[in-house]
Parts: C-alpha cells; structure tokens; sequence
C-alpha cells in the first residue's frame, strides 16, 4: 500500500502564492491557504514595500493625497518584478517602474519620474560605499592643475525644477530653462546639492571621464577661443568653489 503524499510542485505553488499577494483582485487565493491569513501575509509585505517608498520618496509622497499614493503603491507593488531581493534596492526598481512600466494616469505630475529620481539620487549618495581622497587643505586653483570629480558627486539635469517641488509649488509645464544641479556627499557624509548654470555643468561633465585631467584642458573643452581672461578666471572661480564644497579633488 502506497501512502506517500503526492509531490507539491513549489515553484507552481510560489507562483500561486506571490500572484495573490501582488493583486488579489487579479489572481485567486490559493485553495489551501486561508482568505485571512493570505491577507494578512499580503499586508505585511504590501505594507514592508509601501513604508520603504514614502521613507525614500518623502517629497512625492507628500504632494500626493493618500488615494493617489496608494493606488501608485499597489500598482508598483503588483506590476513590477523586481530583479533584487534586497529592500535598500526598491528605491532603484521604483524608477525603474516609472520609467517603464507605469501606465500615465490623468493626475499624475508631469516630473514625477524626475522627482523619483531625484530623490533617489539622495538616497543612493547616502549609502554609497566610495571613500573621499584624505582631506588637505585647498590651495588656489591654476590652469596647471590636475582635478577629478570627486566619486560621490552627481551632475543631474532635469526639465523641472525638482528640488524646488513642494506642496506650495507644483508646476504643470516645464520652465523653458533647463535645471542643473551637483548632489554630493561631503566628508561629513551629508548629501547637499547645488545648481549650476550651464557652463559651471559643462565644465564638471568634462570631470566625468576616469583620468584626471589639466584644469587648462578642461577650459578648452567648454570655451571657446580666445576666450577673455575674464571668461577663464570666472571658470576658474567656479572650479575653486567647487573643490572648497569637495565636489572635486586636487591629483
């Protein structure tokens, strides 16, 4: 007499069990698991990835009312598939839904996908695990120089005004003018942000290649010939402040 129990097959089972916890309104509760206790496993783990996404997107979470929010939750929560198992990498995969998966909705804010990523840049500066070159005092910058971009900086640039957004500004069209900002992280490990204008920008994407580069070669990308020594000492000014705030770093 054969009484072993017939085999379970775990993928198909796993698969039952994370499509009802994704969206059950889409996909049935699995016959031998009880209604409330899938639901209270569906909450837990909604709830895990929903507390995850305000605490690493404050801003967008707070211009959205708690209907909004909640439907962008789920909808990320059911349509994404995640290629991590690790929760410090949501924040990534959230923009990744954003950019595309996320079917536009009438309310959403056109900067939506800008803010996110914003605001994860924040994040990712935060728990980024490059080390800054030890700490020396400045000198003044000369054309002679050789300068880098220090490994904790991020040139971003952006249609909206994303560091300005706030309950009490939401635009609905994008300035004519371009935004430009530096996120970086001093040796006081605080993550601040400046913005540029579109020389100073140009000027630090020259810095964005892997070798160090003269200060003088820098210019010559950026300006053009002949160029006044007025011209030069302003990008120079600019390169000086930017090593004072440690945006870049003397070779």
């Amino acid at each position: 007499m054969n009484n072993s129990q017939p085999k379970i097959d775990f993928k198909a089972k796993q698969a039952e069990f994370s499509a009802y916890i994704r969206n059950p309104d889409t996909s049935a509760c699995p016959i031998d698991v009880a209604p409330q206790r899938m639901q209270m496993y569906r909450e837990l783990f909604f709830n895990n990835v929903e507390g995850f996404l305000s605490s690493n997107f404050p801003v967008l979470h707070t211009i959205l009312d708690q209907e909004q929010w909640q439907q962008l939750a789920q909808d990320f929560f059911s349509q994404h598939q995640s290629t991590t198992p690790y929760f410090s990498e949501i924040p990534e995969e959230f923009i990744l839904y954003l950019q595309n998966e996320r079917q536009k909705q009438a309310d959403d804010f056109p900067f939506m996908l800008e803010l996110a990523h914003y605001e994860w840049v924040e994040m990712a500066l935060s728990i980024a695990q490059d080390i800054l070159p030890e700490k020396t005092d400045n000198p003044r910058l000369t054309l002679a120089h050789k300068i880098s971009l220090s490994p904790l900086t991020y040139l971003l640039a952006y249609q909206y005004p994303v560091h300005k957004i706030s309950p009490n500004y939401l635009p609905t069209e994008a300035p004519k003018q371009a935004t430009y900002l530096a996120v970086y992280r001093d040796y006081q490990d605080e993550v601040k942000f400046i913005e540029l204008a579109p020389m100073s920008f140009r000027l630090l994407q020259t810095l964005q290649e892997p070798q160090t580069k003269l200060i003088n070669d820098c210019l010559k990308e950026i300006l053009p010939e002949n160029s006044s020594e007025a011209l030069q000492n302003a990008a120079l000014e600019a390169l000086q402040q930017f090593l004072d705030k440690q945006l870049i770093f003397i070779e």
